[in-house]
């Protein structure tokens, strides 16, 4: 394990030490204080900070002579709080430096990512995947199938479709025809890197511990949102080079969309397929879709925020209110199925692929949380440094794939897609 050593703690322990050797005579407390500096140099060599060390000293001595020692207990935090605000104090100060260039690629200055002795706080990542949640549907386990891995190498994932075989009658003394699971095959889900942009704080914030644990916070909801616009943007619509192939591309591969015929029906207006979508292009998904994947838990209706408020706006020719989106506890639904926001998706526009609609534990996200995935910090990029401040960046790998590949199977989506 590699020990961060303050070089500035240091060289001020053995520069003050140096000129206290040379002093001719020594009193009592200049052997105190000699003492002391032996212990706090090797104390800082394996990677002690000097003001905790001084702190001690002090508490130490006040106990002995009967006086209050200094507090650095905040009432406020809990103990876990305390020692992460503690170890990102650190990590900001003597934690391991790459320089940033701007104007360039990330990669083009720093290589692989391996190897790199990222700073990996216990609670930051397991919280910030949860965060993703709320910005995105495909990094929620409870919509789509999301695997977390300790490494970034290609996994296999086993696939099946054979929802066309069914249980059957069996006739007394009748013979069994055996017929085998529908290709019967699997996925590889591999990975990709990804990494923020530079995050800028001063390195005032994280001294004191509340400052810093909201300095924490706030990158925590800045990692998040970015990663989940970069790496939910290649989730939904990547095309596969050099990242995931999306989901939407993955089914214009292999399905035939619902085109639509807009909402003119519903409004008695002029709206066309091209610039609208009505309950008949819902209705002839939800018929499109095979029943089995309809009866999963996990199906569901996927489109952006935008789209869901153009819906639930709708009204009919009688100018009353479409209710084509009606809320259960809140959750919006549509035919009795909800309705799951995915920021990446289309919006409602000529040749668009606004809404998908289907069984979405046939989608897999997978996210590394140990191996190349950490926070890095930067100081010599211009204005930072001579500033006191420093950059955060987040990098994390993922990646995702469509777990069907059984084209003799009904597909478990279906797609709307707006008229050309």
């Amino acid at each position: 394990m590699s020990i961060n050593i303050n070089i500035k703690d240091l060289s001020a322990l053995i520069q003050e030490d140096s000129a206290l050797t040379r002093k001719p005579r020594w009193d009592k407390a200049d052997e105190r204080r000699h003492a002391f500096l032996l212990g706090a140099i090797a104390a800082v060599k394996v990677g002690a900070r000097l003001a905790d060390i001084e702190t001690d000293y002090h508490n130490e001595r006040s106990r002995a002579a009967g006086m209050p020692a200094i507090s650095t207990k905040n009432p406020l935090l809990t103990r876990e709080q305390e020692q992460e605000a503690k170890n990102w104090r650190e990590f900001v100060r003597t934690g391991t430096e790459f320089r940033d260039v701007e104007g360039s690629p990330m990669l083009s200055h720093i290589g692989t990512y391996t190897g790199l002795g990222y700073f990996v706080p216990n609670e930051f990542f397991p919280q910030l995947f949860r965060a993703l949640k709320a910005h995105d549907a495909f990094f929620d386990e409870d919509v789509c199938t999301v695997i977390k891995s300790t490494n970034g190498r290609v996994m296999s994932v086993p696939v099946a479709g054979d929802t066309e075989n069914v249980a059957s009658v069996l006739s007394e003394a009748g013979s069994i025809t055996e017929v085998d699971v529908a290709d019967p095959s699997n996925v590889s889900v591999g990975v990709y890197s990804y990494s923020t942009p530079r995050w800028t704080v001063s390195l005032e914030a994280f001294d004191d511990l509340p400052s810093g644990l909201s300095a924490i916070e706030l990158f925590r909801n800045f990692s998040a949102d970015r990663i989940a616009r970069g790496v939910g943007k290649d989730l939904t619509v990547g095309n596969g080079t050099n990242k995931p192939l999306g989901i939407v591309p993955s089914l214009a591969a292999i399905t035939t969309p619902i085109i639509a015929v807009g909402s003119a029906d519903n409004t008695g207006l002029s709206e066309t397929g091209a610039n609208s979508l009505g309950s008949n292009d819902f209705m002839a998904a939800f018929q499109a879709l095979d029943a089995a994947y309809i009866e999963s838990p996990r199906c569901a209706w996927f489109m952006n925020n935008k789209t869901l408020g153009t819906i639930v706006g709708m009204i009919t020719k009688y100018g009353q209110p479409l209710d084509l989106v009606k809320f259960v506890d809140g959750q919006p639904t549509i035919y009795g199925k909800p309705v799951k926001i995915c920021p990446s998706m289309d919006g409602i526009g000529a040749s668009n692929t606004p809404v998908i609609f289907g069984d979405a534990s046939y989608w897999c996200t997978r996210l590394v949380v140990a191996e190349d995935s950490g926070v890095a910090t930067f100081t010599n990029a211009p204005g930072l440094a001579e500033n006191g401040q420093i950059g955060l960046r987040t990098f994390v790998r993922a990646g995702g794939s469509f777990l069907w590949n059984d084209t003799g199977s009904p597909c478990p989506f279906v797609m709307i897609q707006n008229h050309s």
